[in-house]
């Protein structure tokens, strides 16, 4: 006879508390998943998987027997015949054969009681669910060979519910290969918000206020037992929703000792408590931390620490989808560094994070490596460990972790590390911020002249990067000269293993000489850098192009504009196809399209640089969104083009981008001019300081130019008083710097306010000045842009019949072609005739003039009228923009 002593407490289904919260549709799939041989249910302790399936087996009709297991049903003979014991609950008279084996204590091997019981199985008179809990603590390769055999040709009639706190070791690849498993984890179980404002409401027995919900919401993460914990200390008077509830509180403090902790061994504890200093762990980081305690045959299985942690149904979750890192639930953490605190002395527990600070820096993982310092050594020594990777965080990519890890450290350390205050001065200058760099930079000086301790690397890197800002500084502030040997003096000082400060000193070279009138030597010098720029290309050549592009739009040469950005868009399909280099490209190239008034090429060019999910750098962002609205003003698409500036205004003002923000007011307010909106300009106008005047080298707009134009459109004699001294005072500053695209504007402002003075000759002769500079750039937008007051001194101009003639003919004819000035206007090319359309098609398939006569049997000058004719209706100024405007507007298609 068997000497097993069946305790039939194991057989009983536990009680389901009345508060329970099942999330989602967890019923419905446990139901569902009945048709398959095996439901498996793999969550760490505390998410109610027994409650959950012994509440839907309380709502279910059918048959169903549970066994709640542990360590000594390990044996094969001990775990089937409590199973046959758990299943004859249901069928008193099921699985004879097996249970008269058993009963008779005949020695089988677990391949027979496989066998027996797969028989048995198959016979059942009614559908069965069987519930085995507490999975996990079966530890026999035996048993678990058994069960799998059971699974590998299942009974028809029989259900499997499995509940563990780790994955068993069955096969569980196959299993999911046949379509036999459906599984259930901890994600599954997580409570939301409002299933987790429900759980505390019944068991705290009152209606819980806001900050409660949220503390507990932060600190369990849909941790069904963390819930009823926080609830708990609610009830008893603690305050729950207060910093004081974590892993600390005597609720969750005795949970974790008696639940989850107990029965660990003193290694898998030693562990778990040293990992708990970390956010994230992984393989390597865990070896590096832990030593000889994170060797395998040293955890339960003879596991490594990190597998025992990944799969030992402990309350450490993975991170992101990889595997590789994990991470222990916030609550459990906080206990486990109470524990480290209890076991450890601070030496030892410094020296800890000492060594995770040393693993995390080598992997490039800065921000984790200055947390753990700051935690080991202080302040000081954190800093150090930034400094020492001050080059790489210099490049464009890396400012918003630059500006994270600064703000890491304690303040006083920053500013008092000369190294530091650079990379913060860096950060500065990539944010625009260019007013707050000096006063920066005085204090660097001031510092490193006091440091005695200061290594030639770092005193370098110091000098130059000092040097090369300066540089900048004196460039934007007008004094070329001095910018042009600030800048020549930081590359004596810049290593060459320091690219972005480099390039800026060579940026600075070339503008200065631009700004000096020696625009040839600019550009040669941007040459001359580029042929010995080493990589990456996107560090080193790629803003060395930008800058050459930013050269040749101060020229106003929108032809040699229009070249460097094509070398732009090539760099960036070199460099991987960096999408930040040809977004920016399409940016330049959206400004020719838009000033030729080529107005379809450059929507058609800006809006995939809107689309590209890096682009552009730099905020070069905002400037394609201002150019874009400037292109659909121009359409007569005046609530599309509001929309973008205001979008963005709206978007700098939540980043709290002060620079860029500035500058996109001074849009919004030249749009509300240009669309009649007189009001709102006149309330920027008042609340803009127009001191002082920044021309910098970034940025296709000069805010002081809209001050002017709103000045102007105010129309009293004090305003176009003010308006007057400022385009003066604007013309000295712009003509000293050679910034010829900017004085043209600046001029035809002057002929505009002139124009409404009554001024008609001086007008003339001012426009006559600004045109001669236009020409040969070909810039038509930027008259139109400024409004009809120009027309009549155009039309003058025109009349004189000049050496500027023809494109004065060009621009009349750009502003009696504004597109959709009125609402209801008759969509463009809807008038376009049959004959026209054939002709269009043709033009599409770039067949020239006298191809077109040949093929329609017409003259050559019928194929010139109508060419012309359709120019006119597409309102297009060139084949190309006809065909690009015709296929947007789906009037012609490539079939």
């Amino acid at each position: 006879m068997s000497s097993i002593q069946i305790v039939r407490s194991k057989l009983q289904r536990p009680r389901v508390s009345r508060d329970l919260i099942v999330p989602g549709d967890l019923l419905a799939r446990l139901e569902t998943a009945g048709s398959r041989p095996l439901t498996l249910l793999v969550a760490p302790a505390g998410y109610g998987k027994t409650a959950l399936v012994a509440h839907w087996l309380e709502g279910r009709a059918g048959l169903a027997a549970w066994l709640s297991l542990d360590q000594t049903d390990s044996d094969p003979v001990v775990f089937a015949t409590y199973l046959v014991a758990a299943v004859r609950t249901a069928i008193p008279e099921a699985c004879a054969e097996t249970w008269e084996c058993l009963e008779a204590g005949r020695q089988e091997s677990p391949a027979q009681l496989a066998g027996s019981l797969s028989n048995d199985f198959g016979v059942l008179p009614a559908p069965l669910v069987v519930v085995l809990d507490d999975y996990q603590r079966i530890d026999s390769p035996q048993t678990h060979a058994l069960l799998d055999a059971i699974l590998a040709r299942p009974a028809n009639a029989l259900h499997l519910v499995v509940i563990a706190r780790r994955d068993p070791p069955l096969s569980l690849g196959a299993l999911r290969v046949r379509q036999a498993i459906d599984e259930i984890r901890w994600r599954d179980l997580q409570l939301g918000p409002r299933e987790t404002a429900l759980l505390l409401e019944r068991c705290a027995g009152h209606t819980v206020d806001s900050p409660l919900l949220d503390r507990v919401q932060t600190c369990a993460e849909g941790w069904p037992v963390g819930v009823r914990l926080a609830a708990l200390a609610a009830r008893h008077g603690d305050d729950a929703g207060d910093a004081g509830f974590g892993g600390s509180s005597p609720q969750v403090w005795q949970y974790f000792v008696e639940e989850v902790m107990a029965g660990q061994s003193a290694v898998a504890r030693e562990g778990l408590y040293r990992t708990s200093i970390l956010e994230r762990f992984c393989v390597p980081l865990c070896a590096a931390l832990l030593g000889e305690v994170a060797a395998p045959a040293q955890c339960p299985g003879g596991h490594s620490f990190f597998d025992f942690v990944a799969n030992g149904g402990l309350l450490c979750f993975p991170v992101g989808e990889s595997g590789k890192w994990y991470r222990h639930h916030p609550l459990f953490r906080e206990f486990l560094q109470r524990q480290l605190a209890v076991h450890s002395s601070p030496a030892e527990i410094a020296e800890m994070h000492r060594r995770a600070a040393l693993w995390l820096e080598t992997q490039g993982l800065l921000e984790e490596a200055i947390a753990h310092a700051l935690a080991a050594d202080g302040a000081t020594i954190a800093g150090q460990l930034l400094a020492r990777h001050r080059t790489p965080l210099m490049e464009r990519q890396q400012r918003q972790r630059l500006e994270h890890c600064l703000r890491i450290l304690p303040a006083d350390t920053v500013e008092n590390s000369p190294l530091l205050l650079l990379l913060k001065a860096w950060l500065l200058h990539h944010q625009g911020r260019h007013v707050e760099i000096p006063t920066l930079l005085e204090r660097i000086e001031a510092l490193h002249e006091c440091s005695v301790d200061a290594d030639a690397a770092a005193s370098a890197f110091l000098r130059g990067g000092v040097l090369a800002l300066r540089s900048l500084q004196r460039y934007l502030e007008g004094s070329a000269e001095l910018a042009l040997t600030t800048a020549e003096l930081a590359l004596q000082h810049l290593p060459d293993d320091c690219p972005p400060a480099r390039v800026i000193a060579q940026a600075v070279i070339a503008g200065a000489r631009q700004m000096c009138g020696d625009l040839p030597g600019a550009r040669q010098s941007i040459r001359d850098a580029l042929a010995r720029a080493p990589g990456p290309i996107d560090e080193c050549q790629a803003p060395l192009v930008a800058a050459l592009c930013f050269i040749d739009w101060m020229a106003a040469d929108l032809s040699a504009l229009q070249w460097t950005a094509n070398q732009y868009c090539r760099i960036g399909e070199i460099a991987s196809g960096d999408a930040g280099g040809l977004a920016l490209g399409r940016y330049f190239h959206g400004l020719v399209y838009y000033q030729r008034n080529e107005l379809a090429l450059a929507e058609a060019t800006l809006l995939p640089a809107l689309a590209a999910p890096k682009a552009p750098r730099l905020g070069y962002r905002t400037e394609v969104s201002f150019v874009l609205a400037a292109v659909y003003q121009a359409l007569g698409q005046a609530d599309r083009a509001r929309q973008i500036i205001d979008s963005v205004c709206a978007h700098l003002l939540r980043t709290g981008d002060g620079p860029a923000l500035f500058r996109a007011q001074a849009r919004q307010a030249d749009l509300a001019l240009r669309q009649g909106r007189l009001d709102e300009a006149r309330e920027w106008a008042r609340n803009f300081d127009p001191d002082p005047i920044h021309f910098g080298y970034r940025f296709s707009n000069v805010p002081q130019l809209t001050l002017a134009r709103v000045w102007i459109a105010e129309g009293s004699g004090e305003d176009r008083e003010q308006a007057g001294r400022l385009l003066q005072l604007l013309e000295g500053e712009l003509a000293a710097r050679c910034n010829v695209r900017f004085l043209i504007e600046v001029l035809a402002l002057q002929a505009m306010l002139q124009q409404v003075q009554g001024e008609t000759t001086a007008a003339c002769e001012v426009l006559a000045r600004a045109v001669a500079l236009a020409q040969p750039g070909g810039f038509i937008r930027l008259f139109v842009d400024l409004g009809q007051e120009l027309v009549p001194p155009l039309k003058r101009l025109h009349l004189a019949r000049g050496s500027s003639a023809r494109h004065v003919a060009h621009i009349l004819s750009a502003f009696d072609d504004e597109w959709l000035v009125s609402a209801g206007r008759q969509q463009v090319g809807a008038d376009l005739t049959r004959r026209e359309l054939k002709i269009l098609k043709l033009l599409a398939v770039r067949l020239s003039n006298v191809e077109i006569s040949e093929e329609l049997c017409i003259s050559r000058a019928t194929v010139k009228r109508h060419t012309q004719n359709i120019y006119r209706k597409l309102r297009a100024s060139s084949r190309r923009e006809a065909v690009v405007r015709a296929r947007t507007l789906n009037i012609l298609t490539d079939g």
